[in-house]
């Protein structure tokens, strides 16, 4: 009898687990080009887990009441619950440059000095892997020849520093 109670507390405590509870956040990568940030998957998650198939980007900002989209992307796909898109090889999406064949919202003015975030939806290739959203936080700062400097926010930062442009 004790056996058979344990039995059952045990089949209950695995069915009140949630399934998002296993799942990975991947990180991803600002850069720099041509004066705009562009996004892209980490090249050692890429490295690490294969080429990531995407549904989405949304790039957001802080603000008084939680974070604000300013910008979506969602990437051409057979339907949107099974992600095809890949970036090129090395390839990246720069702000307000939706990838041909994608859908976006229009773009807000980007604002230097300030924290903005990257999230990506999408999919490794292996379905044993769990990750399904990559993300960073970046700031940008104005770049002496024009345009913005992408500084990629690590180790939990979470403001725009002055000493950032010094780098």
């Amino acid at each position: 009898m004790p056996c058979r109670h344990t039995l059952l507390f045990l089949l209950a405590t695995l069915t009140a687990i949630d399934a998002s509870a296993w799942s990975r956040m991947g990180p991803a990568a600002v850069i720099t080009e041509a004066g705009l940030p562009c996004f892209q998957i980490a090249n050692e998650e890429e490295r690490s887990r294969g080429p990531v198939s995407l549904k989405m980007l949304t790039i957001s900002t802080p603000g008084p009441n939680g974070w604000k989209n300013v910008w979506t992307v969602m990437f051409p796909n057979a339907s949107f619950g099974d992600p095809t898109y890949r970036l090129p090889n090395r390839g990246c999406v720069r702000y307000g440059k939706a990838p041909e064949g994608a859908e976006s919202s229009d773009a807000a003015p980007l604002v230097a000095g300030k924290v903005h975030g990257v999230s990506f939806m999408g999919r490794p290739p292996s379905a044993s892997d769990p990750t399904s959203r990559y993300s960073a936080d970046f700031c940008l700062l104005i770049a002496p020849s024009g345009g913005f400097h992408v500084v990629q926010l690590t180790n939990g930062k979470n403001t725009c520093a002055l000493e950032e442009q010094l780098r």
